[in-house]
């Protein structure tokens, strides 16, 4: 998945903001189809070719926004995420998707795909409601996340619709689908894909099934002893995930300092975290960390946030950061970054910016 503006202040919530990096080779795929060169698109984020199909790997999503507007741009195609969608196969997303296909019936599928959608992006958040006449699944961001970008939206539902035709047959469509974007070309484009109506600027992002035209017999797909082994293969990659994840709370508490320029002291993050300064420090050791290196990695990224602002001055930049001047500010940022402040600033600008450079 990716957000919709890469650094601007809501949209870096820490190094926890990741993405499977299988995503991205579903887009090298498409590009393939598109007649593009992957491997350019690739270079111009910083993202090595040879990860894309390592599940165990996972990407930043700002990069990932990179890529995704990169890729766009490369194929001339604005509803590219739709090619992307088609190329989501069952090893996509590591075990996710056999898990739901092996399932007993859709609710059960729907039901593992949403328990397990962090695995694809960790600020995924997939639910699924119904009554007595339809069932809605909706693809959103967690709390504390941004909002996802349109490509990587549609490619996402694109890919759920596909994944379901797969279960239950090529006959069952969705009743509705729904963006809450703008439709990116033609709205008759994405009737055909979906089959179905198709509304932008809608409250969710998501898709409505009629609980009449499901089928009543078990999936097609379905294989009870597949579907527990993959959804245990899934519950121990988050779990695996999640070990170490100390860190990712001290960034976002860090980070959330910064936006209202409080100090980021350590017995303030540690009472922030409801613990002791040795025990913090002892946690974050365990896990291979320094407080003072985390502080830097998280100065490193808000400075991208703050320079991306045109409104916001060096000094201004400075001053929020911490800096007692402009010369210390640029020295950071040619040590963070490898370039001087008005350098990142145009490569942000024009989104040509590679994480390569940072730490």
């Amino acid at each position: 998945m990716a957000t919709e503006h890469p650094a601007s202040s809501e949209n870096i919530v820490g190094a926890g903001n990741t993405t499977m990096a299988t995503w991205a080779g579903a887009i090298v795929r498409a590009l393939h189809e598109a007649g593009c060169d992957p491997a350019a698109v690739l270079a111009s984020v910083g993202i090595d070719q040879a990860r894309t199909d390592d599940t165990a790997h996972r990407i930043p999503v700002h990069v990932m926004t990179a890529l995704w507007r990169s890729a766009v741009a490369s194929s001339g195609d604005p509803a590219f995420g739709l090619r992307v969608a088609r190329q989501v196969n069952v090893t996509t997303f590591h075990a996710l998707v056999m898990a739901a296909m092996a399932s007993d019936n859709l609710p059960q599928a729907v039901d593992r795909l949403c328990q397990f959608a962090s695995m694809v992006s960790d600020g995924l958040d997939m639910q699924c409601r119904a009554n007595d006449q339809v069932m809605t699944i909706t693809v959103g961001s967690k709390p504390g996340y941004p909002r996802f970008a349109a490509p990587s939206v549609e490619a996402t539902i694109g890919a759920l619709v596909l994944i379901g035709r797969q279960m239950v047959g090529t006959g069952v469509r969705p009743a509705r689908v729904m963006f809450r974007h703008r439709a990116c070309c033609s709205p008759a484009v994405y009737r055909d894909f979906f089959q179905c109506p198709v509304n932008f600027s809608a409250r969710c992002d998501g898709i409505s099934i009629a609980l009449a035209d499901l089928p009543r017999d078990a999936l097609i797909t379905r294989s009870p002893s597949l579907a527990q082994a993959n959804a245990t293969m899934c519950k121990q990659y988050i779990d695996q995930r999640s070990q170490g994840r100390l860190q990712a709370a001290v960034r976002a508490r860090l980070f959330s300092r910064l936006e209202v320029s409080a100090p980021l002291l350590l017995p303030l993050v540690a009472e922030d975290l409801a613990m002791s300064e040795r025990k913090l420090q002892r946690l974050l050791r365990e896990e291979g960390w320094q407080f003072r290196q985390i502080i830097d990695e998280v100065r490193a990224d808000y400075m991208l946030t703050l320079l991306s602002d045109g409104d916001v001055q060096l000094q201004q930049a400075a001053d929020r950061l911490g800096f007692d001047s402009v010369s210390a500010f640029n020295r950071a940022c040619q040590r963070w970054h490898g370039c001087a402040p008005g350098l990142l600033r145009a490569s942000l600008r024009d989104g040509s910016f590679s994480s390569s450079g940072s730490l």
